[in-house]
């Protein structure tokens, strides 16, 4: 089948939790669905991975309106679902795995993975391959029967098979294209790439044709994702569905305050941070420190490497995991996304958007969002072109000021879950008319 898209951006907004046919309002709703959701974390309103906070808010979104099961898997120092999106749901459950363990345990883990990645299997879908999740998964299918199973990031499209006689519809969506993002693990490496990384990328081209031929849709953010994933699986549509977000109430503020600073925010395990945090700080800063001399660069997140945290000096500070990011966000005076690696959407600069603060970002950081440069963001895709941004809008606080307010205006008026719950709705009712 050829790629479809079911954009936000191109459908009227519906009241939150009532789709309808056509995504116009006044039409016909969907009638409420049993969802299945299928999740590798727990999903929480307040965490502080991206993706652990956009999964929740849909699932939050999607159970206003529809009957949600969620059946996550939790690791041993993670957080459990928050209460909120437990009162939400209709069934929460979770699947324990990753439990520590002596010298010997650790050793057959690894062995267990190095088998996994000859056989084809990436290490991130090993891990998340638990047989008490798939027995939990079946049992639900059996006995809450229903109509939609929805698999959030690819490592949960190999329990599509697990669900014995259930005939729903599985839905699978892919935050980020693996291989693409194994590739950009590779790149980020350099010469140092290991003999581990390039197994890895090998067995993500060939994990993920298998599991998106195994569903009957893939969901996808941005249009460079569905255009990467389209020929994998040429049976199964690709659907893009932007990311929504809950804009909050009030902006922050607009200006930052003083000493001038950068904020960068992003989580460290993912590759494509590392490298823009390393080109921030290595090469966009010292340009800009030899007019703007006391200028500080925010690095926050969690698990900064080594060369990243080696950075740190009296103009870079690298706070690694925080509580709380708004703070950081609040006193910035401008937040910057250098990133050159990676698909899917980027949480963070939606939030900043959101917030009401005056972003300089690459067109790739940007990617699955309608705005404009110069409009509601500054975009540059080389280091002096990033540094012009930059070093115009700390120059000019009514630039600023203005790029800030045109970006909250944008968020309010494009980034709710409204249109993303529509398109889903939409997406299932073709599912299970066909």
């Amino acid at each position: 089948m050829a790629a479809h898209a079911l954009s936000g951006d191109d459908r009227a907004p519906s009241a939150l939790g009532v789709g309808s046919e056509d995504g116009e309002p006044g039409a016909v709703a969907h009638p409420p669905r049993r969802l299945l959701v299928l999740a590798p974390f727990a999903p929480r309103l307040d965490a502080t991975h991206g993706g652990s906070r956009t999964i929740a808010q849909l699932i939050d979104a999607l159970a206003r309106r529809h009957r949600v099961a969620l059946l996550y898997l939790r690791a041993t120092a993670e957080p459990p679902v928050d209460d909120a999106l437990r009162e939400r749901c209709e069934i929460v459950e979770e699947v324990a795995h990753g439990r520590r363990g002596g010298p010997v345990r650790r050793t057959r883990r690894r062995l267990h993975l190095a088998v996994s990645l000859l056989r084809g299997r990436p290490m991130w879908a090993t891990i998340c391959k638990v047989e008490a999740y798939a027995a939990r998964a079946a049992a639900l299918a059996h006995t809450w029967r229903p109509d939609i199973v929805q698999m959030e990031f690819h490592v949960m499209g190999q329990y599509a098979t697990a669900l014995g006689g259930c005939l729903a519809p599985r839905v699978l969506v892919q935050h980020e294209p693996g291989a693409l993002a194994a590739r950009d693990r590779q790149r980020s490496q350099g010469d140092v790439a290991t003999l581990l990384h390039r197994l890895d990328a090998r067995a993500w081209e060939r994990y993920e044709p298998a599991v998106m031929a195994g569903v009957h849709a893939v969901v996808v953010f941005t249009e460079r994702d569905q255009q990467a994933l389209a020929p994998l699986a040429p049976r199964t549509p690709v659907v893009r569905i932007p990311l929504g977000m809950i804009v909050p109430d009030r902006a922050l503020d607009p200006l930052g305050h003083p000493p001038p600073s950068l904020l960068f925010v992003g989580s460290f395990a993912h590759p494509p941070n590392v490298d823009a945090a390393v080109r921030l700080a290595g090469a966009i800063l010292p340009a800009l420190l030899a007019r703007h001399t006391d200028l500080v660069l925010y690095i926050v997140g969690a698990d900064p490497p080594a060369r990243v945290r080696g950075m740190a000096g009296e103009h870079v500070i690298v706070t690694g995991r925080v509580a709380d990011v708004t703070p950081y966000l609040d006193r910035a005076t401008l937040v910057v996304a250098p990133l050159r690696l990676g698909g899917g959407m980027r949480v963070k600069v939606l939030e900043a958007l959101a917030a009401g603060k005056a972003v300089v970002a690459t067109p790739l950081a940007v990617e699955g969002l309608s705005v404009t440069d110069g409009e509601q963001v500054a975009l540059g895709e080389t280091d002096r072109q990033l540094c012009d941004a930059i070093g115009a809008l700390l120059d000019s606080p009514e630039r600023r000021a203005a790029l800030a307010a045109r970006a909250r205006a944008w968020a309010v008026a494009n980034l709710g879950w409204e249109r993303p719950v529509a398109a889903y709705e939409t997406l299932y009712a073709s599912l299970l008319d066909g």
